[in-house]
């Protein structure tokens, strides 16, 4: 949460979604913001996960963190919902990158893939 902190601005509301959420999937908190997935460390399955999140969080973005690195694994989450893609352990600087692109309605992927 500390490098999510660094990387938010003063203006941004960002959300660290884990595992404590996810207890009672029907129960997850409303955001008006920007919503951050740890799906690594949440026991249900990431798209299920992207689901449950975005039909309670309907006008949030959503930035999933995941150990997936092929194109052929991340392109489910950007079809169920999600608004950027970091592979695990993310730095400031990457989610600072993430933030301020989804912030203006735009895909975040990390560099090294195209969609």
């Amino acid at each position: 949460m500390e490098r999510i902190d660094k990387a938010s601005g003063e203006n941004d509301t960002v959300e660290l979604i884990e595992e404590a959420y996810f207890t009672n999937v029907e129960k997850v908190p409303d955001f008006k913001s920007i919503v951050i997935l740890d799906l690594p460390n949440i026991k249900q399955s990431a798209l299920n996960t992207i689901h449950s999140a975005k039909k309670n969080n309907a006008d949030s973005k959503i930035i999933a963190i995941h150990i997936y690195t092929t194109k052929l694994l991340i392109e489910p989450l950007i079809r169920a919902g999600i608004n950027g893609y970091m592979m695990y352990e993310p730095s400031v600087k990457e989610f600072r990158e993430a933030i301020a692109c989804v912030s203006t309605n735009e895909l975040y992927l990390p560099s090294k893939f195209s969609i």
